[in-house]
């Protein structure tokens, strides 16, 4: 006797998508193969999406809606800025551990430029920096400074996300064990290496400018 799906059609469509999408990305992947892979109509990824487009804004707004669920608890005010951005990217590391395939679609996927998708994108990046403000704020940068945040804020994800896609040739390369005790290092070395280029971007704000000849 089959076994019974537990999902719906409609989460079996995204699932499908996500595990796709992060494997071969979004070009690659057509509606037929989400379909297939979801063991669904393809007129139902019409009917719950609208086509391949509304998928993955579904996937953008279920990775920022978890994301949000991971630091949502977090108090700026109640210890140093340095202990807060410890937590913060130990939290993101955990999030992105619990939810690879979502990350990898999100990260990949955010130079896609179809008008839609960028705008959804802007729109969730900008609500998360508001919600991270209390924080940059206690390191002495502006969070409306666009030029800084643009320049910060990537580089803190890149790193992560950078790490998490590089598993594979980490392991291969270097004979590392990818476990807890792995992670618990990732996480002190990035926090580290973060710490100390922020306290140098601060540095370097501070100092006069250098009168022109």
């Amino acid at each position: 006797m089959p076994a019974k799906e537990t999902t719906g059609p409609k989460q079996r469509i995204l699932d499908a998508a996500i595990l796709l999408f992060a494997k071969k990305g979004y070009a690659g992947v057509g509606v037929r193969e989400i379909a297939r892979e979801a063991k669904v109509n393809i007129a139902m990824i019409s009917y719950y999406y609208e086509g391949k487009i509304g998928i993955l804004q579904s996937i953008i707004e279920e990775y920022f809606a978890r994301f949000h669920l991971s630091i949502s608890d977090m108090d700026f005010s109640s210890q140093p800025p340095e202990d807060n951005v410890r937590e913060l990217i130990g939290r993101i590391i955990d999030f992105v551990r619990e939810n690879t395939e979502l990350a990898m679609v999100m990260y990949n996927e955010l130079p896609l430029d179809i008008p839609e998708i960028m705008e959804l994108k802007a729109e969730r990046i900008s609500a998360m920096i508001r919600n991270l403000s209390g924080l940059i704020h206690q390191f002495g940068i502006d969070p409306g400074d666009p030029s800084k945040i643009s320049m910060v804020g990537p580089s803190l994800i890149g790193m992560i996300f950078t790490n998490f896609r590089a598993q594979a040739v980490v392991q291969q390369a270097f004979g590392v064990n990818i476990d807890d005790a792995y992670y618990e290092r990732l996480k002190s070395t990035l926090a580290t290496l973060f710490l100390e280029g922020v306290q140098g971007v601060v540095a370097e704000m501070k100092k006069p400018a250098e009168s022109t000849r």
